[in-house]
């Protein structure tokens, strides 16, 4: 939108840099839904809000350290992966001192790896997207488990598998609503309607399509784990949710064409992001960790390599959000 857009460039540059790293989180390069996705953040908890703000600032001075592209740090490639670490670090570790530390430094080493799987991945046409948080996230999460036993904290509940499916049919209309704001709300850690209801809004801000691409990926982290029979906690808390939102967003949006082609690739990334998670907790939760957003991270891979290999297909367009 255009008022959006010129509140952008009215903002001094610091604060624009590190807007535009925490929209992002969300593929949108745009400060005033930067600013939207750090309201939901605080919607979600203070102390994760904070954390996070801590990590998109480490994460953004990391790369004018180390000269990073500028174009780069403009469009706030180098803050999305510290916002998600410092949230990550602050849902799964106790709320110690020593927490600050933490994502300080793994808000950092997440812009040294972003910078890396970049130049490595782009070998292959592939964004480096989220896999540095998700990386140095379990990198943190595994050392601290190891050396101290008390640092685990409140986490979210476990995204288990179950014999029983969820009964679509007897939801009502706000227990559907509240399922889908949760499942938007897990892009950032959190359950709240509140936050999800923020994300969206701050998406819509940027992009209609991308809204809608969140909505239709909201829908299939109902649909598909209920028919898979994963348990209606998990399904409630939205555990399912973001992974195939993401991916949605991301394959109907930010990386191809607007088109009906481009949607329906959309959704078949959104199933599989959804079918990803289910075997990837089976193999994480014995480990004690979350699956993260690395369905989303395979999903995304697997569709643009096939993309390219296809020829019923043109190049994909790199979107510049998470190239």
């Amino acid at each position: 939108m255009n008022w959006s857009l010129n509140l952008d460039k009215m903002m001094p540059a610091p604060l624009r840099v590190l807007l535009k790293g925490a929209g992002q989180v969300v593929f949108c390069n745009n400060a005033v839904t930067g600013l939207i996705v750090l309201a939901a953040l605080y919607a979600g908890g203070t102390v994760t809000g904070l954390a996070a703000t801590v990590g998109l600032i480490s994460s953004t001075m990391t790369a004018y350290a180390c000269r990073f592209c500028q174009d780069d740090i403009d469009a706030g490639l180098y803050g999305f992966n510290g916002v998600l670490a410092g949230a990550c670090l602050s849902i799964f570790l106790e709320h110690t001192p020593q927490l600050w530390l933490y994502i300080v430094l793994a808000s950092m080493l997440s812009s040294l790896m972003w910078a890396a799987l970049t130049r490595m991945l782009r070998f292959f046409n592939m964004p480096a997207a989220t896999s540095p948080f998700v990386l140095v996230s379990w990198v943190f999460l595994v050392t601290i488990y190891a050396f101290d036993s008390y640092a685990l904290g409140p986490a979210l509940p476990a995204a288990s598998m179950q014999s029983t499916a969820m009964n679509i049919g007897a939801l009502s209309l706000e227990a559907w609503l509240s399922t889908l704001a949760k499942g938007i709300g897990q892009v950032i850690f959190t359950d709240n309607t509140l936050a999800g209801g923020l994300l969206l809004t701050g998406i819509a801000i940027a992009t209609l399509r991308g809204a809608l691409m969140v909505i239709g990926g909201a829908f299939i982290g109902v649909i598909v784990p209920a028919l898979l029979g994963v348990h209606a906690s998990a399904i409630e808390a939205g555990l399912y949710g973001f992974n195939p939102v993401l991916a949605m967003i991301a394959v109907g949006w930010v990386f191809f064409e607007p088109s009906a082609k481009s949607a329906l690739l959309a959704v078949l990334a959104g199933i599989l992001a959804v079918l990803w998670q289910t075997g990837l907790t089976s193999l994480l939760s014995p480990l004690g960790l979350p699956v993260l957003a690395s369905p989303f991270i395979l999903t995304l891979w697997i569709v643009l390599f096939i993309v390219s290999k296809s020829r019923l297909w043109s190049s994909p367009e790199k979107a510049t959000e998470i190239s």
